[in-house]
């Protein structure tokens, strides 16, 4: 079934919000457990130098925030509608594996993977084999299958893609997947480079480690139950030729606030839109609100799902899934920006006196509470009167730079490690950042400088892509 734009663009915008709510007890668990404990790549928070801790919708922020990019768990990535043709053929099981994702499911269909043999390998009673790839200039699709020869049944998988000096060439991730004793196990990985695909090396290392974590203890020697590595073989002539570079050179502009597209990357892997903000804007930007790419043609569109957003130098990027089963037009469009005048980024307070001195206005409240390992600030916006809160990590990503002064005008860094204080009732109807202040007694103020702050310009824009 297909829709109507206005149709899709209605529902985009209210599951933002219902899709928190569908997060299981199990994926907040993990989720908790990888945002606080786990060591973290670069993408989807927006600025992966940034501390990022927030409230009772931490868990939630990070299941849609984190770099999924692809893996077997991994099913909501396209509206549903746009459901590819699944006929018997090469990669069946990869395509039933894929179900709804639709960047995978579309190059299968679309004949883009080059299948590969002999990448295997075995340890412990496991057996890896990659048996199908398709590399483009940003970005990878990774097929491979997982044999369990053992009785135990493992939890836990990270991945990582490097080259031979053992160097990440793409982003590293982990993901929840059982394997069962006794079977073969498929799945897929959607991975993005680190580097410029020209200087890729002729071949590349995926590396997986199979776990067995117990309740919510960390990585250790002890849940590791294989570690398996295999070489993957790259054309990078024939990566310079996949996917399609798209020159616009367009402005969109929000209350005057400019932001420039210069190209669209269409790809396998999938579309790939770099944007930069006009340093001469009056507002600081922090991002886009509500991003989407629609595909189709005479009225009826599919929408393809934000994937990651990650930033670079004076750029920032977002990855979308991709339908590469289809030529018809594409429609990049956004609902506005999240920004702040640039005079408002500053954020001064006095916390022995609980008391913001400075700071972008009245809907920000702060409280400091004090444990054994030192003294946690909770910085808690909240919504208009009458405005109800929507629970998504693009809208209410709030961040601070993990670097602040003190009244002395010394330079000190946010503690990596701090404690939670029981939430009250306020609390909850607010979105919350944490800032680990350590044991310190730091002359007054603290000044910090806002990375990102929920305060939303709408306006509705779009571009044609394609």
């Amino acid at each position: 079934m297909v829709r109507t734009e206005e149709e899709l663009l209605k529902e985009y915008y209210r599951n933002l919000s219902a899709e928190a709510e569908e997060v299981a007890e199990l994926k907040l668990s993990t989720a908790v457990r990888r945002g606080v404990t786990s060591p973290r790549r670069a993408t989807l928070s927006l600025k992966n130098r940034y501390t990022l801790a927030t409230a009772a919708i931490l868990a939630i922020v990070l299941v849609f925030s984190v770099p999924w990019g692809g893996g077997m768990l991994n099913k909501r990535e396209a509206v549903q509608g746009s459901a590819v043709t699944r006929t018997a053929g090469e990669f069946d099981a990869y395509r039933q594996q894929a179900g709804s994702n639709i960047t995978v499911s579309s190059a299968i269909e679309a004949g883009l993977i080059k299948r590969i043999s002999g990448v295997t390998a075995e340890q412990n009673g496991y057996a890896l084999s990659v048996d199908g790839v398709a590399a483009d200039q940003k970005g990878i699709i990774i097929l491979y299958s997982i044999k369990n020869n053992t009785k135990a049944n493992t939890n836990w998988n990270i991945f990582t893609l490097t080259e031979s000096r053992l160097r990440p060439v793409s982003t590293w991730r982990e993901t929840e997947s059982a394997i069962a004793p006794g079977r073969t196990t498929y799945g897929y990985e959607v991975m993005e480079w680190e580097k410029e695909y020209s200087s890729l090396p002729d071949q590349v290392t995926l590396a997986m480690e199979l776990h067995d974590f117990k309740g919510h203890t960390t990585s250790t020697a002890d849940n590791l139950l294989a570690k398996l590595s295999v070489a993957i073989p790259l054309d990078r002539g024939q990566m310079a030729k996949a996917g399609e570079t798209i020159r616009l050179d367009k402005t969109l502009a929000v209350e005057g606030q400019e932001i420039n597209i210069k190209e669209v990357y269409v790809a396998p892997s999938g579309i790939y839109l770099d944007y930069t903000v006009n340093s001469q804007n009056s507002k600081q930007i922090f991002s886009l609100y509500n991003p989407y790419f629609l595909v189709g043609k005479g009225g009826n569109y599919t929408n393809l799902k934000l994937l990651r957003i990650s930033e670079e130098k004076d750029k920032t990027r977002l990855v979308f899934a991709n339908d590469s089963s289809t030529k018809e037009s594409v429609q990049f469009g956004i609902g506005g920006v999240l920004a702040l005048d640039k005079n408002a980024t500053r954020l001064v307070i006095d916390t022995d006196k609980q008391k913001i001195i400075q700071g972008p206005g009245p809907n920000l409240k702060i409280s400091t509470h004090t444990f054994a390992k030192g003294t946690t600030l909770v910085l808690a916006h909240y919504p208009e009167p009458g405005a109800k809160r929507i629970d998504d990590s693009i809208t209410n990503s709030f961040m601070l730079d993990t670097e602040f002064a003190d009244g002395a005008g010394k330079l000190h860094d946010t503690a990596s490690s701090y404690a939670i204080p029981p939430l009250t009732e306020s609390m909850q109807k607010a979105n919350l950042f944490f800032v680990g202040l350590g044991s310190n007694n730091y002359p007054q103020p603290l000044t910090f400088t806002i990375e990102s702050y929920p305060n939303l310009i709408k306006e509705r824009l779009s571009l044609q892509i394609r």
